[in-house]
């Protein structure tokens, strides 16, 4: 198929001129186009010392990393060896065991266990100076072939590795472990045998997040489609089949393959799934697969574990720093992923840390594209045990007496080569607009022209701007899911998108962030259109007073309890000088609560950019914005990583007083008439009563949109007024909302008068 669309065309060519690449040849890679093997550095010398000890019958130890990458990298050489008839094993560390890299541990099993001859080491190696001098000792021969970064002194060794070209000959270094085994293959056979291994060597390119451009858009792309031709190992039929994958794309790789993959060198040990690509016998991929997915499921639970021990430590945590460093009780195999999480969320340099069985700290990082995370450690070595990695990842251990020394130098190394600015998640950007009548297979035909996407070949962002949405829930199971339907009928879904729902039903232009895919399940074609995020272009609040006062009277409610900090709590006149002030002074820690059109109208006409920084809800970064939703905020949490909210207006007395918990809040002295009156009729709150134990199990997000829904089913009665007597009624005890089951249970409770209640006698 050609490339048709201008809009695609015009992203592909500011991406083929940043990169310098060859459009043609991007569009349309060949295997004519993979360089010549045999120009890498060092690979020549390689190949005679791996020949000459095939030759000879030695014994040949394949030594490789416990990720996704490193394991694929084994299995090539492994089964390459094998053709050649070499007396060939496979040894992949125990990260609890051996730790990372080659280590004593590990060459003390390799002396006692494998009586090796010559070791080749896969995706690693590079740094091990000490260790392979140690192998060399015990009369083991080693050849480095390795991707990562080299130090100024490299091992005394036979070494492979694209980053070394001292003579620019081969002229690509961006290669990951697998790239360089096969070309190892290649130098030793010839490219058509190399390519019997393409499709291994596609799935760890993808995965190990190396740049798809020149000779890794070729291996992927092309061992992508191989793998989709049926031209594989029965190991990844397997797994397709088990996965549910009928076509493979990118994303399949990245977030279904890679993960389990990667599961059993994170949880237990990686050389079982060295075996399980090997595998051939299908009763034996069955059980090696169900202990793959027993090691996966592990990974999922500590992983939750890990990421609510983070949110517990990330309470208070100053976001103004230009880094996040966190030590904690955490498995050593997510410590990546956590910090992977944390960096997406925060965009901030990351390093998580947990303590390993010698009481040193172990941690795992990953940086965003302008800090260079390994130059930067690099530059730090004096205060490390070891480290490595990669300009986005790096791994690296010290001694905890070091730690806050290391955290101030990291943070005053981040800011020498970056600005606090640079740490602004800019929400507002997109690569490609759309209009309805791009929401269709056909555009995703010619955007998957682009494939495989990745690093350095990200997907585009596509956005679309719409005023008018139908909004309602997926279905009843699934009520915290929605659907967004457009003008011309086009279906948007909007996963987890109750937050947003009030934003979407009203007539505010929004910036809908898309994600357009095929998917492939049991052998059927779906198609997709997914809301990423939702911006709001031109806030406007709608005319449903309603909207303002429900927040307010869950605000007071909570502030009637013993949380009054008068330290924390603040009323200000001049709430626009404020506002600026706080701006002024920092890019982080301030959330403006805006609530009407004036309100905006006043903000934009005193100077302050209110496009900039208006947003529908509080960010995790923390930094400085305008919440403009019909409901505000109205949670505790909603405050998380801020250290001031404002709010430009209030109904009650003291209405906002419970965010002292966590924050300085500011609130208007000049306070706000109630649109409509309160009404504290018995008979009502009868009604009400009655509403509630008829329709306790309803489904809802929170007390307000039960009260908004409970209001629907009366058709007389308002939301706020339903959410008043609610709201005395939880109070008394005699009901409560159980956010597990996102429904309200009627309690079992004794006869109470109403005026017991604090929030009866305070308002209305």
């Amino acid at each position: 198929m050609e490339l048709r669309d201008k809009r695609i065309i015009e992203f592909l060519d500011k991406r083929i001129l940043k990169y310098n690449l060859d459009k043609e040849k991007f569009l349309n890679p060949k295997i004519a186009d993979l360089r010549n093997a045999n120009l890498m550095f060092n690979m020549d010398k390689a190949v005679q010392k791996i020949k000459d000890a095939i030759k000879s019958n030695k014994k040949i130890l394949i030594y490789g990393d416990y990720d996704s990458d490193g394991i694929c990298s084994a299995t090539i050489l492994y089964l390459y060896f094998k053709s050649l008839g070499a007396d060939v094993d496979v040894f992949i560390p125990n990260r609890f065991e051996h730790g990372y890299g080659i280590s004593a541990d590990a060459i003390e099993v390799i002396v006692n266990d494998y009586k090796a001859d010559l070791i080749v080491t896969v995706d690693l190696g590079i740094t091990a100076i000490e260790e392979v001098e140690l192998l060399k000792q015990e009369g083991i021969d080693v050849v480095v072939t390795d991707h990562h970064i080299p130090l100024e002194e490299i091992p005394d060794c036979i070494v492979v590795d694209p980053k070394l070209d001292p003579d620019g000959k081969y002229g690509f270094d961006a290669l990951c472990g697998a790239g360089v085994a096969l070309k190892l293959v290649e130098a030793m056979s010839d490219r058509n045998t190399a390519l019997q291994y393409l499709d291994i060597c596609a799935i760890a390119t993808v995965g190990d997040i190396v740049s798809l451009i020149d000779e890794n858009r070729i291996i992927a792309k092309l061992g992508i489609a191989k793998i989709n031709a049926g031209k594989t190992l029965p190991s990844i039929k397997f797994l397709l089949r088990k996965l549910d994958i009928t076509k493979l794309v990118s994303t399949d790789i990245s977030f279904k393959i890679v993960p389990r993959l990667n599961a059993c060198g994170r949880m237990d040990n990686a050389l079982k799934v060295f075996r399980f690509l090997i595998e051939t016998n299908y009763a034996e991929l069955e059980k090696k697969y169900a202990e793959m997915d027993s090691d996966n499921m592990l990974r999922l639970g500590v992983i939750e574990k890990g990421t609510k021990e983070i949110n517990e430590k990330l309470h208070g945590y100053d976001r103004s720093e230009p880094s996040v460093l966190i030590c904690g009780d955490f498995h050593e195999g997510v410590l990546g992923i956590l910090a992977s999480r944390i960096c997406h969320e925060l965009y901030k340099p990351t390093i998580i840390f947990t303590t390993d069985e010698y009481g040193m700290l172990k941690g795992s990082g990953r940086s965003i594209a302008d800090v260079d995370i390994h130059q930067i450690i690099s530059s730090l070595s004096h205060l490390l045990v070891n480290f490595g990695g990669h300009k986005m990842a790096c791994g690296l251990t010290l001694e905890p007496e070091n730690f806050d020394v290391f955290k101030q130098e990291f943070n005053k190394k981040i800011l020498e080569v970056a600005k606090m600015s640079d740490f602004i998640i800019d929400d507002n950007s997109y690569d490609i607009e759309l209009t309805e009548d791009d929401l269709t297979p056909e555009f995703l035909q010619q955007l998957n022209l682009l494939e495989p996407f990745g690093c350095d070949n990200e997907k585009p962002v596509l956005a679309i701007k719409e005023k008018k949405l139908y909004v309602a829930p997926i279905n009843e199971k699934a009520f915290k899911h929605y659907k967004l339907t457009t003008p011309k009928n086009n279906q948007i879904l909007c996963f987890n998108g109750y937050n947003v729902v009030d934003v979407c039903k009203n007539n505010s232009e929004k910036l809908i962030f898309l994600d357009i895919s095929f998917s492939y399940f049991k052998g059927r074609q779906n198609y997709s259109v997914v809301s990423k995020a939702i911006k709001l272009l031109d806030p406007k609040f709608d005319d449903d007073e309603n909207h303002k006062v429900l927040p307010a009277l869950y605000n007071k409610y909570y502030s009637i309890f013993d949380f009054n900090k008068p330290e924390k709590y603040h009323l200000i006149d001049d709430v626009v000088g404020l506002i600026k002030q706080k701006f002024e002074e920092d890019f982080y820690g301030t959330i403006v609560v805006a609530s009407t059109d004036e309100d905006l109208k006043i903000l934009q006409d005193n100077g302050i950019d209110v496009k900039k920084y208006v947003s529908i809800y509080p960010l995790k970064s923390g930094q400085n914005i305008i919440v403009a939703s019909p409901k505000q905020i109205y949670k505790l949490d909603d405050a998380e990583g801020y250290k001031n909210v404002i709010f430009m207006n209030r109904f009650f007395d003291e209405e906002h007083i419970y965010f002292t918990q966590k924050v300085n809040v500011y609130e208007n002295s000049k306070q706000s008439k109630l649109p409509f009156e309160i009404s504290k009729d018995r008979d009502i709150f009868a009604r009400v009563y009655k509403l509630v134990r008829d329709f306790a199990g309803l489904k809802s997000n929170d007390v307000l949109e039960y009260a908004e829904k409970l209001a629907i089913k009366d058709n007389v009665l308002s939301a706020s007024q339903i959410l008043y007597a609610i709201i005395v009624f939880m109070e008394l005890n005699f009901i409560e909302f159980d956010e597990a089951l996102n429904s309200m249970t009627v309690l079992p409770s004794k006869k109470m008068e109403l005026n017991s209640s604090k929030f009866f006698n305070q308002v209305g």
